[in-house]
C-alpha cells in the first residue's frame, strides 16, 4: 500500500513524499493461536527445567518484578477514572 506522508524534518520540501507502508492484518484467530503456541512452549521449558517459574514469570510480566508502583492520590485517580 502507499501512503503520501510529509517529511516534518524537510522544511525545503512543501510537497508529498510517496512511502511503501506495509500492513499486517491480524486475526483474532491467529492471536490466539500465537498465544497457544507461546504457552505451549513456556510449558515445555518448565518441563525441562530450562526455567523457573519465577524466571518465566518476569518473562511474561509487563512491569518487571520489585518495581514500585505510587499512586499518589488514589481517591481523585479513582474519581476521575469511575465518577463519585
Amino acid at each position: 500500500m502507499l501512503v503520501g506522508r510529509r517529511h516534518a524534518l524537510d522544511k525545503g520540501s512543501p510537497g508529498w513524499q510517496l512511502s511503501v507502508v506495509r500492513v499486517r492484518t491480524v486475526s483474532y484467530e491467529k492471536l490466539q493461536r500465537d498465544k497457544r503456541r507461546a504457552r505451549l512452549r513456556d510449558e515445555l521449558r518448565l518441563a525441562r527445567g530450562a526455567v523457573t517459574p519465577e524466571q518465566l514469570e518476569e518473562e511474561n510480566s509487563f512491569v518487571p518484578m520489585g518495581a514500585k508502583i505510587t499512586i499518589p492520590d488514589f481517591c481523585r485517580t479513582l474519581e476521575r477514572y469511575y465518577g463519585k
